[in-house]
């Protein structure tokens, strides 16, 4: 629900185009912070975790939980 609701903030700001000239590399931040809470959630989510890891998108969340779980 949060990565929504970060995503769902993300897409008002960027309906105006202003906010996207000044603050294009700040809303490309907040997708990736929304992306990265799906991520998480998936992982946590996961009935079996280790199948969830080679199937996460994003690669540095995929290392970090990969060297904890070795």
């Amino acid at each position: 629900a949060r990565a929504m609701d970060i995503e769902a903030i993300g897409a008002e700001l960027c309906a105006n185009p202003s906010v996207v000239s000044a603050y294009g590399t700040s809303l490309q931040s907040i997708a990736l912070i929304g992306q990265r809470q799906r991520a998480l959630a998936e992982l946590l989510l996961a009935e079996k975790f280790d199948h969830a890891l080679v199937d996460c998108r994003l690669d540095r969340i995929a290392k970090l939980f990969a060297e904890r779980v070795d």
